[in-house]
């Protein structure tokens, strides 16, 4: 035998006795919105396959609580059913339920975590919504752990005493990092030989421009520079015919190789890049 609650709630009054044959309905009266989250704590918890709740439609709004459902479903077994029937009057009219807010009640099973099964709409235009409470989570199995150790035992000591702990044998990170030697893992960096550097590059002057002073041959090495930027090639040669080509050339002209020019237009840079 299957044991079930219905709450009346507010002026419900039901018409007849519509317990379902076999089973055990306690009728709880819950008057007022207040008394529903208590109506059930003289029963046992997880006794109830199912709950239903009855209330007028006028009473919707006033009397039904969407918060209290959540304190009623620790009075059901795993997988019960909770159903929430709402009646309609003939005072009511069938043209008034289609400004009613149904959320309300799916609303109460969200917040209750239970499962929505279905919602169906009565002859009078009242509404049964029915939900259901989730299955009781599986057991946890739990087995032996057993260690294959041989023939012979051995014996672990965990030695949990703050106080005994030594951090002698621990490695000091600044120590790790600073440390000079090889291991260091931050080595200073090396020492750089100015005096050296500047003999190998032959320059004792140290600076972008040499000296005024300069006794290492650094002003006479830029000297000969500026005047082979400045005139990299002489303005002729002794066979006086630079300007004609390369057929009036001698073999010394410094200008073989070089198409024909005027005169005075030793220097000329021909662009001859392709546009494209």
């Amino acid at each position: 035998m299957t044991s079930t609650a219905a709450i009346h709630i507010g002026s419900y009054a039901p018409a007849a006795d519509t317990a379902p044959v076999g089973s055990s309905v306690t009728v709880i009266q819950a008057p007022t919105k207040e008394s529903l989250p208590n109506c059930l704590s003289s029963m046992k918890s997880e006794a109830l396959s199912s709950i239903s709740i009855h209330l007028q439609y006028d009473e919707l709004l006033t009397h039904y609580d969407s918060l209290a459902l959540a304190s009623l479903v620790p009075y059901l077994i795993p997988n019960g059913s909770i159903s929430v029937h709402v009646v309609m009057s003939a005072a009511d009219g069938a043209a008034s339920t289609n400004s009613m807010d149904w959320g309300i009640i799916m609303t109460s099973f969200v917040l209750a975590g239970l499962k929505t099964q279905s919602e169906q709409r009565q002859k009078d235009g009242g509404r049964v919504f029915t939900a259901q409470k989730a299955a009781a989570p599986p057991a946890a199995s739990s087995a032996p752990m057993r260690l294959n150790l041989g023939a012979k035992k051995s014996k672990v000591t965990l030695n949990l005493n703050d106080d005994d702990y030594d951090d002698d044998d621990q490695i000091d990170e600044d120590d790790l990092l600073l440390n000079s030697g090889n291991s260091g893992m931050l080595a200073p960096p090396p020492t750089i030989d100015m005096e050296a550097r500047a003999k190998a590059a032959e320059d004792d002057c140290g600076g972008r421009k040499a000296c005024d002073d300069c006794t290492c041959g650094r002003a006479e090495r830029e000297a000969d520079e500026e005047k082979k930027t400045a005139d990299p090639l002489p303005k002729s040669s002794a066979c006086g015919n630079c300007a004609k080509g390369d057929a009036f050339r001698c073999a010394g002209c410094p200008y073989l190789g070089k198409p024909a020019f005027k005169e005075g237009e030793e220097h000329l840079v021909l662009k001859l890049d392709d546009d494209v």
